[in-house]
């Protein structure tokens, strides 16, 4: 069977699928577990301008979010791993036994990599890694000297660090903890409970496993389509013919429900258990949110320019003169659309929250009301960074460019 909804009511499905409409919904620690029992796992980038990604996720979402809430659910209550999934993410603990295919990959292709690098001498020294974290305790690549890589291309240039990499990707290790980007690791078996560790395969066979793997993918989404583009990034998930199977498979058994938007002239694919949110109205509030580079939302750029009408690609990593907007810009979504894009200048402690650049999307029309939300989206956004208020230029900037 195939549902048909306009534009308009898939936007706000999305939404609501992500918790996006209303702060009440979810707070605290126990409402970081509930969004990710939903969306599976939040992809990890060490660029810290305005805290990183899994902080700006989680502070568009949760109520109060702070930071040091992700760090004491992550290396205290260790409810949640840093782990491999879309990229390097982070997903729940009791996940990880369902990972061990992904894990395996991993190990494979860190061999390859070493090869390639002409660096496969570092496999010779883990063992002797194993050893001194069973003999000492925790430990970071730089607390073990064992000399430098053969130079090869890029990777790490010391043994240790390429070391601790394969140990982590394979599973024998885990992080123990972290300040700012150095890890601190230590044997995954002194991390995580032994019922995880040990936990046979839940799967019976490749095909068990992949059903399980593609629909959390499309539950990260909250919706998806068989395109190939950045929501397929994975081992599995990116093969088109296999991606094509598992569906057709998912859809017999009723597991997925195709969904067609006439605007859109596309089909998507939601799991049947989240269909009931398409005749639930979001409750929104009237804050306006900043939303994370990587955010879940955005992870496939083509169905959120189908879906929103919003264009976006993360400039970061190009060259200034190839950008079209700034370094580190970040989408402003209000209600159901994503209604501007915004570059932060580098918070520092104690400053107040200032802003580079705006850009207002085509059409926008500045209401009381979504002045309002923006100025209240903006204050809770400096809350979570502990920032003292807002720069008031930001905010005369914000609603002069609307003019220009």
């Amino acid at each position: 069977m195939t549902y048909s909804f306009t534009k308009d009511g898939l936007c706000s499905f999305l939404i609501r699928y992500h918790s996006l409409d209303c702060f009440d919904k979810l707070a605290g620690e126990s409402g970081i577990i509930t969004l990710f029992r939903r969306i599976g796992s939040v992809q990890y980038d060490p660029l810290n301008v305005v805290g990183r990604n899994p902080h700006l996720v989680l502070q568009s979402r949760i109520k109060n979010f702070t930071m040091d809430i992700l760090d004491k659910l992550l290396y205290q209550d260790r409810v949640l791993v840093d782990a491999w999934d879309k990229e390097m993410s982070i997903y729940r603990t009791e996940d990880w036994p369902y990972f061990k295919r992904i894990r395996k990959c991993m190990e494979e292709s860190r061999k390859h990599t070493l090869a390639w690098r002409g660096q496969s001498e570092v496999l010779s020294y883990t063992s002797q890694v194993l050893k001194k974290l069973k003999d000492s305790g925790p430990l970071g690549a730089t607390d073990i000297d064992l000399g430098k890589c053969r130079p090869g291309r890029w990777g790490h240039r010391k043994i240790a660090g390429a070391a601790f990499d394969y140990l982590f990707s394979k599973g024998e290790l885990g992080v123990y903890k972290k300040r700012n980007t150095q890890k601190t690791y230590d044997l995954i078996q002194n991390l995580l409970p032994e019922r995880i560790i040990k936990s046979p395969d839940p799967f019976d066979s490749n095909d068990d496993f992949y059903e399980w793997y593609f629909l959390r993918r499309i539950k990260s989404i909250g919706v998806h389509w068989l395109r190939n583009g950045g929501g397929w990034n994975g081992y599995y998930l990116s093969d088109s013919r296999l991606r094509k199977q598992v569906f057709d498979s998912l859809e017999k058994k009723g597991l997925i429900e195709r969904i067609e938007i006439p605007e859109i002239n596309e089909t998507f694919y939601i799991c049947q258990q989240d269909m009931d949110l398409f005749y639930i109205k979001p409750e929104y509030d009237n804050y306006a949110r900043v939303l994370a580079p990587l955010d879940n939302l955005l992870w496939d750029r083509m169905l959120i320019q189908k879906v929103f009408d919003f264009q976006y690609s993360w400039e970061v990593y190009l060259p200034e003169e190839k950008r079209k907007y700034g370094y580190y810009v970040l989408p402003i979504l209000y209600r159901n659309k994503i209604i501007a894009r915004m570059e932060p200048v580098q918070q520092k402690t104690g400053n107040p929250l200032r802003i580079k650049n705006w850009w207002w999307e085509p059409n926008i029309k500045i209401t009381k009301k979504l002045r309002n939300a923006i100025e209240n989206g903006l204050k809770k956004f400096a809350g979570y960074l502990n920032a003292d208020g807002i720069d008031r230029k930001a905010l005369q900037m914000i609603f002069v460019t609307i003019q220009s």
